[in-house]
């Protein structure tokens, strides 16, 4: 069930939908009144480190890097992920690399 909590913002949640009537409701009183406690969206988890949310892969410099073929995407789903990337961009979640020096 779907819940939308009001403000300035679409702030909605998803709530279990086989939750006792009065459960469900001391929930949405609960979530309502600490809805500012939140992170809603990406740029709101300011003054969280890097080193805690950004990932590295380390790669051990002895083993050859294997080269495999480009994976040719179903041309059915290149809008829907062009969409979801574009969203990530522009929340600043990920990041354009120039040069993969790897490929």
């Amino acid at each position: 069930m779907k819940i939308n909590l009001g403000s300035k913002k679409n702030l909605q949640v998803k709530i279990n939908s086989d939750l006792k009537h009065v459960t469900s409701n001391q929930l949405v009183e609960l979530l309502k009144e600490f809805k500012n406690i939140f992170a809603w969206t990406y740029k709101d988890l300011k003054g969280i480190p890097l080193d805690v949310t950004q990932h590295q892969i380390e790669l051990d410099a002895s083993i050859p890097l294997a080269h495999q073929a480009r994976y040719q995407l179903n041309p059915n789903y290149v809008v829907i992920i062009k969409q979801d990337f574009d969203k990530l961009f522009a929340t600043g979640f990920i990041k354009l690399v120039e040069e993969a020096t790897w490929l």
